[in-house]
């Protein structure tokens, strides 16, 4: 006898979805074959050239380029990391004593493609819209310096450029994306407008691992050939669009640097692109690492978003803008995080870390570009722990976690044993605490000069301290924010506060301490929804249990409809189908039938209270209304398929222009 209502019934399997997703998320690190038995976290020496991103109180560590130790090999095993690792951050942790890293191995194919999701380098993981819990991963190249390694996949198509990875699903969460470009760059500057769902790439290279056909043409991990261009991704639609750079300082494309998004600044947004090595006068079809020159920071590339919002088809409008102060020296692979005063009057990018390849050097070092002054300040430059190839990302409100780097001229592993480390960027202090409970950030004083202001904000240097080298940019600088909606919901999340929405992962995460006591709960959740559904004299439904139908090799299950006798299909545990977006659909609570207990004084016309009515066959009774399982006067919360399928992202792209050689 079933003896649970809709509702209920619909709460117990959203349970049991959650305790399978818990399970999922928190995977234990499984061989990706027989004999591959190296753990990217027990086996860890360093790491880096790996992509990541912070989003929704979660620390997100693709691929990268691992140095394995702990093996009965005395020396150092290079290869490529081919987990996903998650770090939550929704608690304090130290990574010296109790952090935690959960490690998630990509070594099942995409069912609708039969293709492995990306383990690749150099690429860059996007957040995303705010109301989407996707990530997406794009570009990138193989690791070619140890093809024998067991977890190595030879170079594949460079069709598929971008992948979205869904945590927490019960379905399989990778899906991949035909953006329509010709070649899947590597090593380029990268940065989004997340209030916009645009993403921006800009120029980067393509070498030896790119694809199957570069793999037969370049035959060295040194060689590259760089790409011109800046790729918009339209998140929304998953279009691209591929606009010429050829007005950008020096005119030739760019890799290895860096760029930053600040919102407030312009109509629609500006971005800061800095550093990086170009080849200027190349003759030869492929360029070297070790030859060229590095851009140096006396002046950056500002990109007005709104010039080409404006006008699609156009390229829309750089400017360049010369800087002052303690300038540091030209590097490439450094990294870079901007963030704002509390009051909008200043904005500051953080540089750390980095190399020169023409000259073998190496830095360990923070340097801070304020704007609007353009002006350089040096607020760590004692380091001796020089690091490149590492990313960095801003959570808790101001602190900038550093993500591995390569410090192999050292010869030794990473000090920072679980390739993290926190630096707070108001105290400029580093640790290996990461914290929950900041305020909101404030200038560090060593910057204040920069600015004219205070901690909190109030700067009075509005303009660069040498002038404008473009008078237009100025208008940039003036132009105040088109706000396309609810400026408090439209603009970018503050640092540490990305959480819009809580998804399904970090919900069971906060309830629970593990899969044990998840479990536990659930049983006595189950047992107590039975001895209350018992208690409130449950109805019988129409039928004894809700069974599957197979059909091939599709599962659903059928329920009575809530509206008519129509059946409801429930999702099975079936894999998504490409660009299929994923939704969840909660029923109305009020769509439950509920028993109702009468009042013990209740006594049949012509009957004496506490004395009982006998009645004999012949008896008229009155007829009994029917009753029909899922019929209920609430309104109906379920979707139909071709709704769901009325929301799905249109699969036809558009054709863009083609990257241009130099």
């Amino acid at each position: 006898m079933a003896i649970l209502s809709y509702v209920e019934s619909r709460h117990l399997n959203f349970l049991f979805s959650l305790l399978t997703a818990y399970l999922w998320g928190t995977s234990f690190v499984y061989a990706q074959s027989d004999k591959f038995e190296l753990n990217p976290l027990t086996n860890f020496c360093s790491r880096w050239w790996s992509q990541s991103v912070v989003k929704n109180d979660v620390l997100y560590i693709d691929s990268g380029v691992q140095k394995y130790n702990g093996t009965d090999i005395s020396a150092p095993i290079f290869g490529i990391n081919n987990y996903l690792l998650t770090i939550p951050l929704n608690t304090t942790w130290d990574w010296k004593k109790d952090i935690v890293i959960n490690a998630e191995p990509k070594n099942e194919t995409n069912p609708a493609t039969g293709t492995l999701p990306p383990s690749l380098i150099r690429g860059h993981i996007f957040h995303g819209p705010l109301e989407n819990p996707d990530i997406y991963v794009y570009g990138g190249t193989t690791y070619m310096g140890n093809q024998t390694f067991e977890g190595y996949n030879s170079p594949d198509s460079a069709i598929y450029s971008l992948w979205s990875y869904t945590p927490d699903t019960l379905q399989y969460p990778w899906r991949q994306y035909d953006i329509v470009q010709p070649w899947m760059a590597n090593h380029g500057a990268a940065t989004e407008a997340i209030d916009q769902g645009l993403g921006f790439y800009l120029n980067g290279q393509i070498d030896w691992g790119t694809s199957a056909k570069t793999s037969n043409n370049i035959k060295s991990e040194d060689l590259y050939r760089p790409l011109d261009g800046m790729l918009v991704i339209d998140f929304g639609n998953y279009t691209s669009n591929n606009i010429s750079t050829a007005s950008i300082r020096s005119n030739a494309p760019r890799v290895g640097g860096s760029m930053e998004y600040f919102a407030p600044v312009g109509g629609m947004g500006i971005l800061v692109a800095l550093g990086g090595q170009i080849q200027p006068g190349q003759t030869q079809p492929y360029s070297n690492i070790s030859q060229g020159e590095l851009l140096d920071f006396s002046s950056v590339d500002i990109f007005d978003i709104d010039s080409y919002l404006q006008n699609l088809v156009s390229n829309g409008t750089w400017y360049q803008q010369n800087t002052t102060g303690e300038i540091p020296p030209a590097r490439i692979d450094f990294c870079t995080v901007s963030i704002s005063s509390a009051d909008k009057s200043s904005h500051h990018i953080y540089l750390y870390g980095g190399r020169d390849p023409t000259k073998k050097l190496h830095y360990d070092d923070v340097y801070v570009l304020t704007l609007p002054s353009f002006t350089w300040t040096p607020i760590f430059t004692s380091g001796s722990s020089p690091r490149w190839g590492h990313n960095c990302h801003i959570a808790g409100m101001r602190q900038m976690i550093t993500v591995g780097g390569n410090i192999t001229n050292t010869g030794k592993c990473d000090w920072e044993r679980k390739g993290v480390a926190v630096l707070e960027m108001s105290t400029v202090t580093w640790g290996s605490v990461f914290q929950t409970n900041l305020t909101t950030f404030e200038v560090p004083q060593r910057v204040l000069s920069a600015t004219g202001g205070t901690a909190s904000g109030a700067a009075t240097m509005k303009e660069p301290t040498t002038g404008w080298t473009d008078q237009r940019l100025k208008t940039v600088f003036d132009t105040p924010r088109k706000w396309t909606s609810n400026p408090e919901t439209s603009s970018p999340p503050e640092p540490g506060s990305t959480d819009t929405k809580k998804n399904v992962g970090t919900i069971a995460g906060g309830v629970v301490g593990g899969v044990l006591a998840f479990a536990l709960i659930l049983s006595a959740l189950l047992a107590w929804r039975l001895k209350r559904a018992q208690a409130r004299g449950p109805h019988e439904l129409a039928s004894d249990e809700m069974r599957p139908e197979i059909d091939g090799d599709k599962r659903k299950y059928e329920l009575q409809g809530l509206n008519g006798n129509d059946p409801v299909e429930l999702p099975g545990f079936e894999p998504p189908e490409l660009h299929t977006p994923q939704q969840l659909f909660e029923a109305d609570r009020d769509t439950a039938t509920r028993a109702a207990e009468l009042p013990g004084t209740n006594t049949v016309a012509g009957g004496v209270h506490g004395v009982p009515i006998v009645r004999t066959p012949g008896d008229d009774l009155p007829t009994p209304p029917l009753y029909t399982a899922g019929l209920s006067s609430g309104g109906n919360s379920a979707t139909s398929d071709a709704e769901a399928d009325a929301a799905s992202p249109g699969e036809t792209q558009k054709p863009v222009k083609d990257y241009t050689w130099i």
